[in-house]
């Protein structure tokens, strides 16, 4: 069994696994352990800031919808506030209207009614005159039965 086991062979290979696993400890296994650190926490990270961006997202999507639903009702109340106002122009022009209507209808009964007398003085002076000059035909005179004619006519009311 000695032969099989030389022992200064077998110290040169323990020293030169010795060696080889120093050197890989030294250059690749602790090089590449702190690289892979370094990524984990660099993912680590941008999970954490991706995680957060979505957060935010999702605040600002329910922000927005706040926003717009209030404005929604803004409008609506602004639309349905100018619905009222401008009914109420509406009716206040309608009124108006039917004020100066009535105003323009009032004022021509007055100038009717003051073309009437009017007409019906001319009238009865015309009258006045036709009678009086009839009765000069018929009596020669021109102040016959005067009295009797205008008081005939002032009691005439038409």
């Amino acid at each position: 069994m000695g032969a099989f086991v030389n022992l200064g062979s077998f110290i040169i290979q323990f020293v030169n696994i010795c060696i080889i696993i120093f050197v890989m400890n030294k250059f690749l296994f602790k090089p590449y352990l702190a690289y892979i650190i370094t990524e984990e926490k660099k993912r680590s990270e941008l999970e954490t800031a991706h995680d957060e961006m979505e957060e935010s997202k999702k605040e600002a999507k329910k922000e927005a919808k706040l926003i717009l639903d209030s404005a929604k009702m803004d409008a609506e109340s602004i639309k349905k506030n100018a619905e009222i106002i401008a009914k109420k122009e509406a009716s206040n022009l309608v009124d108006d209207a039917k004020d100066e209507a009535e105003k323009i209808k009032h004022k021509a009964t007055l100038d009717i009614d003051n073309e009437r007398k009017t007409l019906y003085s001319e009238l009865k002076d015309k009258v006045l005159d036709v009678a009086l000059k009839m009765n000069e035909k018929l009596f020669t005179k021109s102040d016959a039965n005067k009295d009797f004619i205008e008081k005939a006519l002032k009691e005439e009311k038409i």
